[in-house]
This record gives C-alpha cells, sequence and structure tokens, in this order.
C-alpha cells in the first residue's frame, strides 16, 4: 500500500485488494480522511485501472447508516456530484456465502478522468465492496472490496488515519 499526500489538507491511502488467486484487481482504490476537512468524516475513491465502468455500483452492509453521499467526482478527491446518470439502489440481498448488502451506484461512465466516490461519517464499514453491473438497473457482479478492522485500526470519529485491507470476492 503506497501513502499518497494530497493537497488541501486531505491524506490518501491506495488500496489494491489482495486475490486468492493470480487476478490483479480491476479498480484503483484510495482513502481520503479527513474529507473535506471534517475529522470524522472519509471518502473512498474508486476508479478503473484500465478502461472505462459504464454501470458502477458500491456495496455495503445492511443496516450500515453512516454513508453521507455517493456519486462521481474528478480523481484526486473531488468535487463530489452527486447528480450521478440514472441512479440505482436495491437490497437488502443476501450474498451467496455471505452478509445481507445493500448496493448503488449509476450509469455515469468511469474512467481515468472521473471517479466513484462514496462519503461516511463515523466508523466505516465493517467492509466495502465494488463492482460492475452487466444489466443497466442490475446488480453488481464480480465484486471487489475492502475491510476496516476496528481491530487493527481505531475508529474514524477518534481523528485517526483510516485503512482498509482489500480482498476480491465473486457473486
Amino acid at each position: 500500500m503506497e501513502h499518497v499526500e494530497e493537497g488541501h489538507g486531505r491524506h490518501s491511502h491506495e488500496h489494491v485488494p489482495h486475490t486468492t488467486d493470480e487476478t490483479p484487481s480491476a479498480y484503483d482504490w484510495k482513502v481520503y480522511h479527513p474529507f473535506e476537512d471534517v475529522p470524522q468524516r472519509a471518502a473512498v475513491e474508486v476508479s478503473p485501472r484500465r478502461g472505462l465502468i459504464a454501470r458502477w455500483r458500491f456495496v455495503v452492509p445492511q443496516g450500515y447508516e453512516g454513508v453521507k453521499a455517493w456519486g462521481v467526482g474528478a480523481p484526486g478527491g473531488g468535487p463530489l456530484n452527486v447528480e450521478v446518470k440514472r441512479p440505482v439502489e436495491s437490497g437488502p440481498t443476501q450474498l451467496v456465502n455471505g452478509p445481507a448488502v445493500v448496493w448503488f451506484g449509476g450509469h455515469e461512465t468511469l474512467s481515468s478522468r472521473l471517479s466513484a466516490y462514496l462519503v461516511f461519517e463515523g466508523d466505516p464499514p465493517h467492509y466495502l465492496a465494488f463492482g460492475e453491473a452487466d444489466e443497466p438497473g442490475g446488480p453488481p457482479l464480480r465484486l471487489e472490496g475492502i475491510t476496516f478492522s476496528a481491530h487493527d485500526h481505531p475508529p474514524l470519529h477518534q481523528g485517526h488515519q483510516g485503512h482498509g485491507e482489500g480482498h476480491q470476492a465473486g457473486r
């Protein structure tokens, strides 16, 4: 994991999800904390490593109430545009051999010039996944994600830098 200093007093960490096979991550992950100069607020930026993503989706645990906003923005910390093209939200749904989750996203094409963002306040979700849907209003498939371990890292509301551990999961 590479620590990257960002402008405007933001810090980011690039996360490359660990995989159990030889498949590299399809996405670039960055975590900003604090975000928008609010100590208990953090943002996760996800963009494609190469190519385009047309139907992107975030996945969070069912019942997680810390989501402040989500949308798209320029790489490197925004600014965030919450008016995404054809937004979709659904859930809860049960992942195969996994937890109940909700998912949401849009049809704004992500590229090297446009990233997806999820902004949360307080304690981070235990995990956050990201994927692309095959169908215009459909759920994400071939998920990749990061986890936020309270055991390894203090809650964000205590003013500490957030970190993530990555993994890749299938649906």
